[in-house]
Formats: C-alpha cells, structure tokens, sequence
C-alpha cells in the first residue's frame, strides 16, 4: 500500500519521467513529434519484456470508468491499454497518476 499519492498534469508527467522508446515495435505509439513510439503491449515480447523491467519504472496506460484515460504508477491489470516505461522510479510507497482528459463530442458547450 503506498502511503503518497500524486497527481500530475501530463506536462509535469513528460517534465519528471522520461520514457523508454519501444525497442521492439517500430509502429508503437506514443511518441512525442516524430520520434519512435513509447507504448508497449500487453501481451507476448512486449509484455515479457515490460515485465522484467524495474516496477519502479513501469507505467500502465489505463481506460478509466469516467470515460477519461489515466497513466498509474505500476504494472496494472485492471482496464490497461499498454505500458510506459520511464528512465526514472517513483519513490518508494509513492502512487503517481496522470489524468488525461478524453474529449467527447456530446458534450454541452459552455455558455
């Protein structure tokens, strides 16, 4: 159970956490202008290799239950969509999230 928890905007995220380009899958996404993509699979050599990886550093891209998409410190399960790997840890017993808004066409403009 970690005892910190932190939300980041997705600047700050980019700004403390560099990632790991995907190696193995030249087509990743994920990428920041048109470098090589950082998002690794859930399955097969990605994920074998996302596995052996420091826990520390791993980040799982997940669907969240409001509609919106968030990057959770760890190795999840749970409504993942892919993994991040960064160069740097989280501190130890330290929950790090990054809430990505999903813009959604239905909407109601604001007056």
């Amino acid at each position: 159970m970690s005892d910190t928890f932190i939300e980041l905007t997705e600047d700050e995220f980019d700004d403390l956490y560099a990632l790991v380009p995907n190696h193995i899958n030249p087509s990743a996404t994920w990428a920041f202008g048109d470098g090589v993509g950082c998002l690794f699979e859930t399955y097969g050599e990605e994920f074998e290799f996302v596995r052996r990886y420091d826990p520390r550093k791993v980040w799982t891209f997940v669907d969240g239950d409001d509609g919106d998409m968030y990057v959770i410190s760890g190795l999840h399960y749970v409504n993942r969509v892919g993994y991040l790997l960064s160069r740097d840890a989280v501190l130890e017993n330290t929950a790090v999230q990054v809430h990505i808004p999903m813009d959604t066409d239905d909407e109601e403009p604001l007056p």
